[in-house]
């Protein structure tokens, strides 16, 4: 496969799962989550934060593109992997931060959970239509 292929997959998929973060952490998870845990530094910065998605959204791909052939073809393969992925990822990364870190609450966790495996499950959907 070539590997201009790959490399468009994933600026795709990053360009959707920054939208997804925005969306979903800058808007949704703001008000009820974010405004009562003082979670980001002041001095934060936004465009890491875009390109980490971007790498991650590299990373998804290339490890779809090793695994692809044990999932169905198409979006239903790529939800399947994006599900797995996102499990196997949010599920104990999330809740070992609840349990480890001051002030990271349960549902904090709970919503990291849920929101990352929506990540994987989007991802996964855009990179196996293309």
């Amino acid at each position: 496969m070539p590997v201009s292929k790959p490399l468009v997959t994933a600026a795709v998929v990053g360009l959707v799962v920054n939208v997804y973060d925005f969306l979903i952490h800058g808007i949704v998870l703001q008000g009820p989550m974010y405004s009562r845990l003082p979670l980001m530094r002041a001095n934060a910065s936004l465009p890491l934060l875009i390109l980490a998605d971007f790498v991650a959204a590299v990373v998804f791909v290339l490890v779809y593109q090793r695994v692809r052939t044990s999932f169905a073809p198409g979006v239903a393969g790529g939800v399947t992997f994006g599900l797995y992925v996102g499990l196997l990822v949010n599920f104990p990364t999330w809740i070992v931060c609840s349990l480890l870190l001051t002030g990271f609450t349960s549902g904090l966790a709970w919503a990291w959970i849920l929101t990352g495996i929506l990540w994987s499950v989007l991802a996964g959907a855009v990179t196996g239509a293309l």
